[in-house]
């Protein structure tokens, strides 16, 4: 993880972008770069239909990438990159595709973007399905594919030669559960008691699977598993099944935009769980720390966590800049757009090319430092399967209306707050008699 880094200016994050790319290889390339003129990268992302905030965010990461990659200059110490920067002869640009949260869509704009823009390589497409339709297009047009959210274990598991994840995949999260679940610990305390409330989707079945599995390995009871339909309007049976085993804590694995029901679930059974971790959008974790009762009980599973980029000066410097261009803080899912961005502009610079083959190769020899990103990572370094190997995951839990670190614990500035095991579930307020809906006052970070 990225720690004990002291904290860089905004005015320096350009020059930063192209120190960090410099210093992580390119050095071997003597002579003037074969690559000039407009390098474009395709991200697929949902800018209508549904998770429209995530797409936004996205396109913002990676634009604001591209700008930063683009505009860099040198830096006292280091040199810029052969490539890009105004001591190169290429511009990187980014050509936004729409999937309207389909996957079919994604399918299809990933041949619009190999076949009619010229994408030397794409990211996205933000969701499981998405990801799968749309990669599996990509291999057949011999197409890098890069990834940094979609967590779903067998987009890894296909042997495909175009596609790299990364980003954590549902094992790392899986474990990184089981981790805080032992730092929760107190010595002689009695192991908590865990259920799982999951999406009856690809991604919720996923984790709900390896669970189960690391959870048995680790010695954990899983008191419930209760999956819910994606688009089911009222998941009330499934969160009334979680109560009635009365875990400890409950892992909600939720749909995309299924946090507000969720939250309407709980309060209308009136069952206010000891704890709960969310494996999803953080937003829907913030919509059900918003439930009346559920203040201090809620903790959620991220790749990206904005209080660890003081950490990391380039993390800091970018989310300082994308707050200046965007007026908003830097999301998950804007850091992962740009961090794919950039590891494309470092591939390129280590090949030499745009060539597909060689962004490719490029991609599977590729060895990056936690500091090159920001990310709170140790770097990027793909396997054999090219899934990150260096990837991590954060968690953060609700204290006093803001979500803080507390785990990893070297990057935690705060310890996990859980009623001891056994401890007697709170009541909730039922929504007709608080007249409070979840998301009403979701106004959190995050």
């Amino acid at each position: 993880m990225i720690h004990g880094f002291r904290r860089a200016g905004a005015a320096g994050v350009a020059l930063l972008c192209i120190a960090a790319l410099a210093g992580c290889g390119g050095g071997d390339n003597p002579g003037p770069p074969a690559v000039s003129g407009e390098v474009k990268i395709g991200l697929l992302a949902p800018l209508t239909g549904g998770n429209t905030e995530a797409g936004r965010d996205a396109q913002r990461g990676a634009e604001l990438a591209s700008r930063l990659i683009n505009t860099g200059e040198d830096w006292s110490g280091y040199s810029a990159g052969r490539i890009w920067g105004p001591a190169g002869h290429a511009r990187l640009s980014i050509v936004t595709l729409d999937t309207k949260s389909d996957r079919q869509r994604a399918a299809d704009g990933t041949s619009t973007l190999v076949n009619d823009d010229g994408v030397a390589g794409i990211v996205g497409a933000f969701g499981a399905e998405a990801t799968l339709d749309a990669s599996q297009r990509a291999e057949r047009l011999q197409t890098p594919f890069l990834s940094g959210d979609a967590a779903f274990t067998a987009l890894t598991e296909r042997g495909l030669s175009w596609f790299f994840r990364a980003g954590p995949d549902a094992a790392d999260y899986g474990g990184a559960f089981l981790s805080l679940l032992h730092n929760a610990e107190q010595p002689g305390q009695e192991r908590r008691r865990v259920a799982v409330l999951y999406s009856n989707d690809a991604t919720g079945t996923d984790l709900n699977s390896i669970i189960a599995e690391y959870g048995e390995e680790a010695g954990y009871q899983i008191v419930a598993s209760a999956p819910y339909e994606p688009g089911d309007t009222d998941p009330t049976a499934a969160v009334g099944a979680i109560q009635t085993a009365a875990p400890d804590v409950v892992l909600v694995a939720t749909a995309s935009g299924a946090g507000e029901r969720l939250g309407n679930a709980f309060q209308a059974t009136g069952y206010t769980p000891p704890a709960v971790v969310v494996y999803g959008a953080p937003a829907d974790a913030a919509r059900l720390a918003a439930i009346p009762g559920f203040a201090g009980r809620v903790s959620r599973q991220v790749p990206w966590s904005l209080p660890i980029t003081r950490a990391n000066p380039l993390a800091a410097a970018v989310t300082e800049r994308y707050q200046h261009d965007f007026g908003a803080a830097m999301t998950a899912e804007a850091a992962t757009a740009f961090t794919a961005v950039a590891i494309y502009a470092q591939a390129i610079e280590d090949a030499d090319s745009s060539a597909r083959e060689r962004i490719r190769s490029a991609l599977v020899a590729i060895d990056l430092p936690g500091a090159a990103t920001i990310m709170p990572w140790n770097g990027v370094r793909f396997d054999g399967t090219h899934q990150n190997t260096l990837s991590a995951t954060a968690v953060e839990q609700d204290t006093d209306g803001t979500f803080a670190v507390v785990y990893p614990r070297d990057l935690a500035t705060t310890s996990v707050n859980w009623p001891p095991p056994g401890s007697p579930a709170p009541t909730t307020l039922s929504s007709a008699g608080s007249g409070t809906r979840a998301a009403s006052t979701g106004a959190r970070n995050g």
